[in-house]
């Protein structure tokens, strides 16, 4: 079962994972080389800003959402029945109209529509920073990412805390936000971990940012950020480098944000290459 539940965990993360064809190196892989890293509980409660709480326990009423569609993993044809029962009604009371339903390989697929153009989106907060120990900790982040998605008018749908095996304690937050049809481009709550401190100075124009929980991490409001590091012996070295990927995502039609080049406190050696400066440049993919 364990196994089983682990496998499902891993399948309801996919969709959070980004383009790593375009990310890379970091300066802190560059320092750390060193060559010389029972029954569900699901209480459906309308809180005061209109969103379902409660606990989820089982992960088939944990689904992915994407395109017009949730998506849950359902073993059996009576965890399909439960994961249709309880989101049905969630999706008809913030606008969106059911329009099939459907059990196939051990998966619940619910498509809907909405009149107004808008999707529901999933945030999972496992990913972030905080006590994990501490109730008071958990319902502080959960209640300051709904509170953060007010105020950029995406409507909570729900909010619900995880308890399950398959997570460390820790909650999840839907959404409505405006369907576009490239979903990278989409305006959703995400989190940055690029392996190495953010220059966070450099993307405060371009997204919203909700928390700093880290100086490795950062949870926003905003297209999908991009990050790559390079490498360069000598300071026109790395501008050429930096120029060239520039170059990279306009051909690949990514919308460059910014740079910042360091020169490092001692130099990177990999056989008989001696590197000396590192770029680190954001991007949105």
């Amino acid at each position: 079962m364990k196994i089983l539940a682990i496998a499902a965990a891993a399948f309801l993360s996919a969709a959070n994972l980004s383009a790593a064809e375009l990310n890379g190196l970091s300066a802190a892989d560059v320092k750390a080389s060193k060559i010389e890293a029972p029954a569900p509980v699901l209480e459906q409660v309308a809180e005061k800003c209109g969103h379902v709480s409660g606990e989820i326990t089982k992960l088939h009423l944990l689904p992915t959402a994407n395109r017009s569609q949730l998506i849950s993993y359902a073993k059996t044809e009576a965890d399909y029945k439960e994961f249709v029962a309880t989101w049905t009604p969630i999706l008809e009371k913030f606008g969106m109209k059911v329009v099939s339903a459907e059990y196939k390989t051990e998966l619940g697929i619910l498509k809907y529509e909405s009149a107004a153009g808008k999707v529901l989106r999933r945030f999972i907060g496992d990913g972030m920073n905080y006590d994990a120990l501490s109730e008071e900790a958990i319902q502080k982040e959960q209640h300051m990412l709904v509170e953060a998605l007010e105020k950029q008018n995406m409507t909570p749908v729900a909010a619900y805390r995880i308890k399950h095996e398959a997570f460390r304690p820790t909650f999840s937050v839907y959404y409505l936000t405006d369907a576009v049809e490239n979903p990278d481009h989409e305006i959703q709550l995400r989190q940055l971990k690029n392996g190495d401190d953010i220059d966070f100075d450099l993307l405060t124009n371009s997204v919203t940012l909700v928390e700093k929980d880290a100086s490795f991490s950062m949870v926003y409001i905003g297209k999908l950020l991009g990050f790559k590091g390079k490498l360069a012996a000598d300071e026109a070295g790395i501008a050429a480098k930096v120029a060239d990927y520039k170059k990279f995502l306009l051909e690949n039609k990514k919308e460059f944000i910014a740079s910042k080049v360091t020169k490092l406190d001692e130099p990177f050696v990999v056989g008989d290459h001696t590197y000396r400066y590192y770029a680190a440049l954001y991007f949105f993919q």
